[in-house]
This record gives C-alpha cells, structure tokens and sequence, in this order.
C-alpha cells in the first residue's frame, strides 16, 4: 500500500515539476502547485520520495544559496520526515554527519503557504544563517517565519555564537596586557591621570575661594544696620 502510495506521489511530482519547467508561473498558481506538490507528502522520508531532487524544489534552493547549496544538502539529507506546522511545510536534518561539536551543525529547508516564501535555515561550523526569497525591487524584504524546531536551534545557536566572541575578546585583551602591558592598560592610566588632575585644578580653586573669604573683613551689626536703612530709604524714594 505505501510503495503504491510512493509511486502515485512520485507521478504527481514529476507531472507538476513539468508544468514548473515549461511555463512562467506567478506567485499564486506557483503557490498553489508547491500546495498540492507537498501536502500528500507529509509524513513521507523525504529521501524516499526524492524531494530534493524535484526540479521545483531543487531549482529553487540552488538559486536561493548559491555555493551554499552542497554543504546544506549534506545536512538535509539526514532528514527523515517531511513536516507541517500551520502554512509551513519543511525539513530538518537529523545530525551531523562529523565530529560532535559545541554548536552541531543542522539545516532546514521551509517552505510558506501563505507567502510562496521558501527559506532555509543553516548552522555551519558554528555560524547560524537564514537564507530567505525575496521579491525583486520590493520596498520591504519579507521576513520568513521559522517552524519552532528551526527557530530554537537557531536561536541557540545566535546565543552560542555572542558567548564565543565576548569570551575571545575577553582572551583577547587578557594577551595584550600579558604582551604589552604598558599600551594595554594606557588608557586607563591616561584616564586616572586627567582624573587626578582635574582633582586638583578643584581643589586649588577651592583654596583660592577659601582665602578671599578670609582676608574680606566681617562687617558689623552697625554697619549692617545702617546697610539695610539705606536700602529702605532708597526704596521709599522710588515711589
């Protein structure tokens, strides 16, 4: 029943996949081609019903990532089930096909319903990548949506990355101080210095006010009386 299945969807692909190469197809019936194309094929080993050899999938990956497109087909092909999740349909690879490393390298390929959008996710030798279609000319780029699966990986795999820069700066500075601890740590005796100078320049103005105060004599209560009589009388004239 399955290999009757396989073989009728193998037949489906290959007729669709020569309506793509002999006619110019806008986005909607394109659309809705890839729709009829993937949605009997959910569930399926990708690899069995040859997926990613289908020139409409094929066609549009290898354009969608250039000299990109043989290490991610390495990963994709350890995919085992072509998945769905709301309009999105894709597939992700299983492991990767070397050593075991602080990032695992793992591939996505995503294809959207509702935008005609297809996407690839790419995580390789620790740099995670989106690769996404766009439309020529548009004013805005279309931002392509990630089943959860990819999104976490690849957000893991964003978080991994900033870890490993901020810890090779940190190892970076640690050397320049070990090497040249003089230039290394210049700026930081440049800053103290302007700071202590600064320090002094107020405390000497500080001073100078100190003893202006000192030498100006105190006034009495007389004379501070007889300041405050003056101001009233000065006052009543005006009026």
């Amino acid at each position: 029943m399955r290999i009757t299945k396989i073989a009728t969807i193998a037949f489906i692909c290959l007729f669709l996949s020569a309506c793509v190469s002999s006619l110019l197809i806008g986005n909607k019936l394109q659309s809705k081609l890839m729709w009829s194309f993937l949605k009997p094929l959910v569930g399926f080993d990708p690899n069995e019903v040859n997926l990613f050899e289908t020139p409409m999938i094929k066609d549009r990956m290898t354009a969608l990532l250039g000299d990109k497109y043989e290490p991610t087909m390495k990963l994709l092909r350890t995919a085992q089930e072509i998945q769905q999740e709301g309009a999105l349909f894709y597939v992700a690879s299983r492991y990767a096909p070397k050593e075991v490393q602080a990032i695992t390298d793992k591939a996505g390929m995503v294809w959207n319903a509702d935008t005609n959008q297809m996407a690839v996710m790419l995580i390789k030798d620790g740099t995670p990548q989106i690769f996404s279609e766009q439309i020529e000319n548009a004013k805005e780029k279309i931002t392509p949506v990630l089943p959860k699966e990819l999104q976490t990986a690849y957000d893991k795999a964003q978080a991994a990355k900033q870890a490993i820069e901020e810890k090779q700066k940190a190892l970076t500075n640690v050397q320049k101080i070990i090497e040249n601890p003089l230039e290394a740590t210049g700026e930081a005796v440049k800053q103290k210095v302007d700071n202590s100078i600064q320090q002094k320049k107020d405390e000497a103005q500080q001073a100078v006010e100190n003893k202006v105060n000192e030498t100006l004599p105190i006034p009495t209560q007389e004379e501070l009386d007889l300041d405050e009589a003056l101001k009233k009388e000065a006052e009543s004239l005006k009026k």
